[in-house]
């Protein structure tokens, strides 16, 4: 069979026993032969690298530990590969111990070690590490808020590439806060940013655009095509406020709260679940097998393992926090996506011990007390979140966040929670939804 004659280069050069090569070749098995011949033929290369102490194979090796993809997943494992790579010198392995220590995956939970992390990571010129270490600053994660040095970073991932940087210097312009306000301006990096996709910056590049001139566009794109100069004034990043609860309903319980995540969270979240949407599915009653139902129309993508980024984890810490519920009670944040005509339909959260499937969820920490929805967007119609039985209906509000529990106070199911995701019907409306356990989530992988 034919083969490229850069792959017989490298295999000829990983036989001579030269890291990068094999390191280059184990790349190319992930890429080209992702199956579990091309998984495990790319562990052995990255492991002959690694013997030779290229750092970049050790970080390689820990994140296939980490994902789980071709050996069995072991934080602690890749844990141990990427502090061998960071030692080294390597960027990225000293960017991804930071995530590890702020999710306490693979090692105890150190958001003061992850900020370290971070701040190492990014003087290495790290670009996604430098926005991490903004996210910290600006919020007083693993040690005192800096607002200053926050908004200093944020510059500097964004003048290396980094999208989600681009989008929050384009938010910060638009509203005069890390940059003087100034639109054209602010076009240019939502441009930057929706050109790799990033979060809903083509959504905002779309509103901006309509209220320019033609001649204002033009220049906002010339300038988005063009490398970045760092801001001869550079401000602050503004101070994040808590939420401002209101309680809907005293029985059952019910509670909204005002701006529960920033748009810098939204367009985060939606950014790393959109490639990993899948269609929803729900446990069957009678089984306990999770299947599609169409009662329930929508995509959804849970953020689970290395998913679970600074980000995420300090939006569980809040969601915990405002629920005075464990944070460890919580089930994985999951995304969902509903399009023009997705709904769904009636339905209870708890588990009812009536139906025989009710076994297999109420065995991964017991009863969903509660539920945490955080809408993601403005919806143009439809959408709300109705619940019939008590003649309640929310609209969707781009931040804001509903809280409600599916029991008594004495930890029985109470039907008046039966509740409705009304279908969209222009638009499409992204959600974050967390099911919060009586108990400790334990995850069987049912």
């Amino acid at each position: 069979m034919h083969q490229d004659p850069d792959l017989e280069t490298l295999k000829r050069d990983a036989r001579r026993g030269i890291p990068a090569a094999a390191y280059n070749l184990g790349v190319w098995y992930l890429r080209e032969g992702g199956d579990a011949a091309g998984q495990e033929a790319a562990r052995k290369a990255f492991e002959s690298a690694a013997d030779s102490g290229f750092a970049p194979a050790d970080s390689a090796l820990g994140y296939m530990y980490l994902r789980g993809q071709g050996v069995p997943a072991d934080p602690e494992r890749a844990v141990q590969l990427f502090s061998r790579s960071a030692e080294a010198g390597f960027s990225e392995a000293r960017y991804r111990l930071g995530e590890l220590r702020s999710a306490g995956l693979g090692t105890p939970r150190d958001l003061q070690a992850a900020r370290k992390n971070f701040s190492l990571a990014a003087e290495l010129g790290h670009p996604p590490a430098m926005t991490q270490l903004a996210y910290c600053l600006s919020r007083g994660l693993g040690g005192d808020p800096d607002t200053g040095a926050a908004a200093r970073w944020y510059e500097r991932a964004a003048l290396a590439g980094d999208p989600r940087s681009q989008w929050r210097l384009g938010s910060g312009q638009e509203h005069g806060e890390i940059l003087p306000a100034d639109a054209v301006g602010a076009l240019s990096w939502y441009l930057r940013a929706a050109a790799r996709d990033y979060g809903r910056a083509l959504q905002d590049c779309e509103r901006l655009k309509g209220a320019l001139e033609p001649g204002q566009v033009e220049e906002a794109v010339r300038l988005s095509r063009q490398q970045p100069e760092p801001a001869a004034e550079i401000g602050r990043v503004k101070a994040i406020a808590g939420a401002v609860t209101e309680i809907v309903c005293w029985s059952p319980r019910i509670f909204r709260f005002q701006v529960m995540v920033d748009d810098e969270e939204i367009n985060h979240l939606i950014h790393i679940a959109r490639p990993l949407l899948r269609p929803a599915v729900v446990l069957n009653r009678q089984t306990g097998e999770r299947v599609r139902d169409p009662a329930r129309r929508s995509h959804n993508a849970r953020l689970n393992g290395p998913l679970r980024d600074t980000v995420v984890c300090n939006i569980e810490d809040r969601l915990a926090r405002y629920s005075l519920i464990p944070v460890e009670n919580g089930e994985p944040i999951t995304i969902l996506r509903y399009q023009p005509g997705d709904e769904y339909r009636p339905h209870a959260d708890y588990y009812d011990p009536k139906h025989p499937g009710s076994a297999t969820g109420l065995s991964q920490g017991g009863q969903r007390v509660a539920t945490f929805l955080v809408y993601l967007n403005d919806v143009p119609a439809g959408g709300e979140t109705a619940f019939p039985r008590i003649d309640i209906s929310m609209p969707p509000e781009r931040g804001a966040g509903l809280l409600f529990f599916n029991c008594t106070p004495e930890g029985v199911p109470d039907p008046r929670t039966l509740h409705a995701g009304k279908p969209v019907e222009d638009g499409e409306k992204w959600l974050l939804s967390r099911w919060i356990r009586a108990s400790a989530y334990t995850p069987t992988g049912a």
